[in-house]
C-alpha cells in the first residue's frame, strides 16, 4: 500500500487476517528469522497474509525487529511477533513497535493465558480489562 505525498494515510492499517479469522476465514503467512529490514519489506510485498517475526528462536531480538516491524508497515501483510517469554514487557514492546499480534510460548494454563490477554489490552470497561500500558515511543 503506497500513498501519495500530501495524502493522509489511514491512522491504523486494518487486521483483516483477525477479522478473517473470527469468520472462520483462512491465510497464509510465513516466518522470519533473518534479521534484515530488506527481507522482511521483500517478503512482505510477495504479498502474504501475514508474517511472523520470530524473537524466541533464532538471531533476532528487539533491535532487529523494530526496523524489520517499520519495514512491513508498507505493505498490505499483517506483521505478528512470536515473543521470547512469557513476558508482559516484550509483549508491550512487540505491540508499541507495530506488532499487530503477538504468539506467547509457554503458556501453560489458564492464569497465564488470563495474564497474556491482559498484557495486551488497555484498561477499559471491557471484562477483562486489560493492563497495557500507553506511551508512543517515538515520544521522547
Amino acid at each position: 500500500m503506497a500513498y501519495v505525498v500530501g495524502e493522509v494515510a489511514p491512522a491504523m492499517k486494518p487486521n483483516y487476517v483477525l477479522r478473517s479469522w473470527r469468520e472462520g476465514g483462512q491465510n497464509v503467512g510465513a516466518w522470519l528469522d533473518s534479521p534484515d529490514a530488506f527481507i522482511a519489506e521483500n517478503m512482505g510485498a510477495l504479498g502474504w497474509d501475514w508474517l511472523v517475526v520470530d524473537l524466541q528462536h533464532g538471531l533476532l531480538d528487539y533491535s532487529d525487529m523494530v526496523p524489520m516491524l517499520q519495514a512491513l508497515s508498507i505493505t498490505n501483510t499483517v506483521p505478528f511477533v512470536r515473543v521470547p517469554w512469557r513476558d508482559t514487557w516484550q509483549i508491550d514492546r512487540a505491540l508499541d513497535a507495530g506488532a499487530m499480534g503477538v504468539i506467547v510460548p509457554l503458556v501453560n494454563n489458564r492464569e497465564q493465558a488470563e495474564e497474556v490477554v491482559r498484557a495486551m489490552k488497555y484498561p477499559n470497561n471491557e471484562v477483562p480489562s486489560g493492563s497495557r500500558h500507553f506511551l508512543d515511543p517515538r515520544h521522547h
